[in-house]
């Protein structure tokens, strides 16, 4: 797997080409009318933050946008949308969010770690929880047509200093 930093081309081309399901959830919270305005979006605003990443493989280019981005002091959200090319690299981009992301979100003092999916979205749900990030609540109503999105959180306990992924679905 090869990464860099998000351009305005390389997400748009991700974006354009992502998964039926990840367009399903991510038009959900926006104004956007088809892919061609939701790649136009994601493109404009993810690249606005530094950690945005694109990765891929040489033979197909882009396959995934990766993000997170803090919201608050202490708080960030993470997002991913992949191509249909995703199983290709998806063993190399969790561990590097292991070995790399999450040590920069610790560095960054983060006590909080967030992510919405669309209910039903299990793959991406299950995902998640390997990461450490546990199911936190229901957003009833979450998306433009009342669909309900899962919200997935990980947050530092009291005594937790130097943060690290311990195992599936846990961090320590």
């Amino acid at each position: 797997m090869i990464w860099e930093e998000a351009t305005v081309g390389s997400v748009y081309n991700v974006a354009l080409n992502m998964r039926q399901r990840d367009y399903e959830e991510i038009v959900a919270l926006t104004f956007c009318e088809n892919r061609r305005e939701l790649a136009e979006q994601l493109a404009r605003t993810w690249t606005e933050h530094k950690t945005t990443i694109v990765c891929g493989t040489k033979e197909h280019g882009g396959i995934a946008a990766l993000t997170y981005i803090p919201m608050r002091k202490g708080v960030w959200n993470l997002g991913l949308f992949a191509t249909d090319n995703f199983q290709k690299i998806h063993l190399s981009l969790t561990k590097l969010i292991i070995n790399s992301i999450i040590p920069v979100l610790d560095n960054a003092n983060a006590h909080r770690v967030e992510a919405q999916s669309i209910n039903g979205y299990e793959v991406v749900h299950n995902w998640l929880k390997f990461l450490g990030l546990k199911e936190e609540s229901v957003l009833k109503g979450y998306g433009r047509n009342k669909e309900d999105f899962i919200n997935f959180a990980w947050i530092r306990g009291d005594n937790s200093q130097n943060v690290n992924w311990i195992r599936r679905g846990e961090i320590a």
